[in-house]
């Protein structure tokens, strides 16, 4: 957009103030997986005793939801620390579902730590990984995307949007074709967010 006065051009682009359309896009974001963020971690032997760890295989490529899995009959909490998109301190406490995978409902930028609760039974391990769940850079107007492509590929199934309409965290998008580290993903949406220059994925 061009906006011209007797002294002066200006060019400016993405203005606030009213619903407008926002595309975000992700370079190749790596695959889920239940043990890419921290392998099986054992929980402490004392029944009474929590363990907190703060040293990771990696970080998330980009902001993303993270997930746990345990190994058996568990339905302890995890809590994860870290910052999203925009620098913000925050915290997911997500509750083990026995072995299966449970995915959290904040976008982690970078972890700091993760909390991880006392033992149920001896030989207790969580794994932490990478959800499919993509945090959004700005907060939609809406939970229904324009359009989404996958590698320059038009979608026919739009991604599922979770809003939250002041935690930019809990803004997520869940493509219909998962993340494998080898394509591209891109969504259209509606925001009157404000921008941040300093807070986007591509």
């Amino acid at each position: 957009m061009i906006v011209k006065n007797k002294y002066a051009t200006y060019v400016a682009d993405d203005f606030a103030g009213k619903f407008r359309v926002h595309a975000q896009k992700w370079t190749a974001p790596d695959a889920p997986a239940a043990a890419n963020v921290l392998a099986a971690v054992t929980l402490a032997e004392l029944t009474t005793t929590t363990k907190t760890v703060d040293d990771f295989l990696v970080q998330p490529d980009f902001p993303r939801a993270l997930s746990i899995t345990g190994n058996q009959t568990q339905a302890k909490t995890v809590v994860i620390t870290g910052t999203d998109i925009r620098g913000n301190v925050i915290s997911d406490s997500i509750v083990l579902n026995n072995s299966s995978t449970v995915n959290g409902i904040k976008a982690f930028k970078t972890i700091t730590s993760i909390l991880f609760p006392t033992r149920t039974a001896g030989g207790d391990t969580v794994t932490v990984g990478f959800s499919d769940k993509l945090g959004l850079e700005m907060i939609p107007a809406i939970t229904t995307a324009i359009s989404a492509h996958h590698n320059g590929t038009l979608e026919g199934t739009l991604p599922t949007i979770t809003r939250h309409a002041t935690d930019i965290s809990q803004n997520l998008a869940d493509f219909n074709s998962a993340c494998n580290a080898d394509h591209d993903q891109l969504i259209v949406f509606y925001t009157s967010d404000q921008p941040y220059r300093s807070a986007r994925t591509s």
